[in-house]
Formats: C-alpha cells, sequence, structure tokens
C-alpha cells in the first residue's frame, strides 16, 4: 500500500496568506506578472533551513497571524520578519530548522518589525506549476492554490523537493554573516542610475537623493509608494513609451512620488526609472513598514555588481550553523534502549522548553522537558 502524501492544513491565514517561489521568470513578454518572493535573503535561507533548492514554494505571510497544523512530523524554518513562533504553545526560535510533530500547530504572530514572514516546508509545497511557477499572482488569478490568497481550511500537499544533502539537523540556523532585513530599516537604500535618468535635471535628482521619504500606506506586493518631495521630469515628461517594468525599479509618476516597483508589478511601464534598488538592498526595502522612513544613496554599477555576487554567496553559499546545545545519552522504555540526540534551542532557559529528540531511526520529533539551570556545586 502507497504511503499517503503529507499535508499541511491553514487553521488561520492571517491578513494575507499565498504561495511564492522565485517567480514566473520568462514569460512578461506575455504580459504575464513575475510575482514570486518579496524577501529574497529570507526565503532563499527559509528553504535552506529545510533542505529544500532555492526555488521550492513556500508560504509567504503578510503581517503575520498564520496558523497550521501538519498531519506528519515536518521539518519546517520560519524567516522574515521579526515575529514569535510558537509550536502547541510552545515559543521556538525564527530562522532555525524546527520540527513540527504530527497534529501541532504552528503558529506566526504579528510581526514586531518588518511585514513578511516565510514558512518553508521540507519537501516544499506541492502545487500546480503554471508557466514554470507556483507562485501566486491574485489579480490574474494563476498559481498557488486556484490562484488566490490561501483560507481557513485549506489543506495542501508536501512534496519531496530536496537539494541532495542531508536535510539540516534541528537547531540549525541562518549563516552568522546574514542579518534579517528589517534590521537595515535605518540604513539608506542603494541604488544605480535608473534607465531614464537624464529625464530629471540636476535639481529634481539632489531633491530625490537629500530627500527622506516615507513609505506610504498604499504600499503592496505590486510597489512601494512613497510620500514626501516631489521628483518633477524636465518639463514635466513623466510618461515615456513603455518598456519593461522590473523588481527595484523606481518609478515616478506624473504626481512626482516615487514608486519602487516589487514582485507583482506590471510586466511593462510607462513612467521615468530615475533609479534602480541594488538587489542586495531589496529585501530590506520590502521590509519596511508603512511609516518608514527611506533615502537613497546614489552608487556605481560596479559596486552594485560586487555587492550582488557578495549577496547572492551569502543567501546561497554561506555555511548554515550547526546546532551548538547538542548532546546524545541512551533512554530506555520498556526495556529497549533507544540512543536519543538532545538540540536545545537557541532561546532555552529554566523552565518547560521545547527540545528537539531523534530516537535512532525514527523521525525527529518535539518534546517538552525540563530545562535545570547548572549547579554552581
Amino acid at each position: 500500500m502507497a504511503a499517503s502524501i503529507p499535508r499541511v492544513e491553514v487553521l488561520m491565514p492571517g491578513s494575507r496568506l499565498t504561495v511564492q517561489d522565485l517567480g514566473r521568470r520568462g514569460s512578461q513578454r506575455f504580459g504575464v506578472s513575475v510575482s514570486g518572493v518579496l524577501d529574497l535573503q529570507a526565503s532563499v535561507l527559509a528553504n535552506r533551513l529545510v533542505g529544500n533548492p532555492a526555488t521550492s514554494a513556500i508560504f509567504e505571510s503578510t503581517f503575520g497571524g498564520t496558523s497550521l497544523v501538519f498531519d506528519a512530523d515536518t521539518k519546517v524554518a520560519v524567516t522574515g520578519a521579526e515575529v514569535s513562533v510558537d509550536i502547541d504553545g510552545f515559543n521556538v526560535p525564527v530562522w532555525e530548522t524546527l520540527i513540527v510533530p504530527a497534529h501541532a500547530v504552528l503558529s506566526v504572530s504579528a510581526p514586531m518589525a518588518g511585514l513578511y514572514a516565510y514558512v518553508a516546508v521540507a519537501g516544499g509545497l506541492d502545487v500546480p506549476s503554471v508557466l514554470s511557477s507556483r507562485s501566486t499572482h491574485v489579480a490574474s488569478g494563476i498559481g498557488g492554490l486556484g490562484g488566490r490568497a490561501l483560507s481557513s481550511g485549506d489543506i495542501l500537499p508536501i512534496g519531496e523537493e530536496t537539494d541532495g544533502n542531508e536535510r539540516p539537523s534541528a537547531g540549525t540556523t541562518r549563516p552568522a554573516s546574514v542579518a534579517p532585513a528589517f534590521h537595515g530599516a535605518g540604513q539608506p537604500i542603494r541604488v544605480i542610475a535608473g534607465p531614464q535618468f537624464d529625464a530629471f535635471d540636476d535639481a529634481s535628482k539632489s531633491i530625490f537623493f537629500e530627500s527622506q521619504f516615507v513609505v506610504s500606506n498604499l504600499t503592496d506586493r505590486q510597489g512601494a509608494r512613497l510620500d514626501g518631495a516631489e521628483i518633477p521630469a524636465i518639463d514635466g515628461k513623466h510618461d515615456i513609451v513603455s518598456d519593461p517594468a522590473y523588481m527595484g525599479a523606481v518609478q515616478v509618476p506624473a504626481d512626482g512620488k516615487p514608486i519602487i516597483l516589487l514582485a507583482d508589478r506590471q510586466p511593462t511601464g510607462g513612467y521615468a526609472k530615475i533609479a534602480s534598488v541594488i538587489s542586495a538592498d531589496l529585501p530590506s526595502v520590502v521590509q519596511r513598514a508603512p511609516g518608514s522612513e527611506v533615502v537613497f544613496d546614489l552608487i556605481e554599477v560596479e559596486q552594485a555588481q560586487e555587492l550582488a555576487r557578495e549577496f547572492n554567496h551569502i543567501i546561497g553559499n554561506a555555511p548554515l550553523q550547526e546546532p551548538a546545545n547538542t548532546y546524545s545519552t541512551d533512554f530506555k522504555v520498556a526495556g529497549e534502549t533507544y540512543n536519543v540526540h538532545l538540540a536545545r534551542p537557541s532561546n532555552a532557559s529554566s523552565g518547560d522548553e521545547i527540545v528537539y529528540v531523534d530516537f535512532g531511526e525514527k523521525t525527529e520529533i518535539v518534546a517538552t522537558v525540563e530545562v535545570l539551570e547548572e549547579s554552581s556545586d
């Protein structure tokens, strides 16, 4: 008898929960939005922490409030915004390989900082691929689960995708060189000159680079809209012959207020683009909540290319950190001896905490134990 396919059920989607991957690339010429994850750093590392390829489909939670239940023991990782995560009420770390036992509930809080949290599941979310991507684009109703945001009661199958290596052990964390994108909320956003940089005179360029903008509450997956100083084009000619729209393009429409194009952007755009956000700073852009301040810093293309190479290496190749607090022991139950491996979470303290337990050949599970302070004797 064939084994049943593991599944995950959405108990609470929160404000907005969708299935995303790295996007529907190669179809813009057909008028199809790329879509895909917003915070590339968070999504790639979430997948790495559960042993998936970077391209595996994951959950993207906007403003948190998400609860999921799994019908089998499952490795997961939660990254992105600063959120509180618990399994059946026990607090667990973010940016770390976790084990959710069968029928336990994984809950993700509303963010304390940032906007988007990512939940990667070992094996990936096995929803149908549309135009070579599982990403949800709600406006066109394609990808994900029926082309829509997820609802309570939705059940999604879990796949078998793997990066070809053994899946990371519970307690594995992100590379030491990686900081969550919301940590850079106070830093300038680095840009290079956009395709229509010369559509703006020196005075307008000075306004753009010397002004402090604020992320508008109209910001969404299509674009980060900025309030603040207006940036006039020469002779008021903001309109251009439509050309390709791309992630991070800073376009300036007729009202003079910049918009940073994001994942659900239209395939082409007809407004002048004064700048382009470098790839290394895009996660910081998307994790800035409405009301956050934005200042731009112009750099040269060569520097942006070097930063892109460094960014891609760090998120894709920098070594994950192995669990620091681990030990093994023998455990007897009903006359049977088991070799037990414990990995104490990074946030463990005195009192009841979750630890991960591996009983020999059995799949890792989560157990509650009493973590005792060491004696001073």
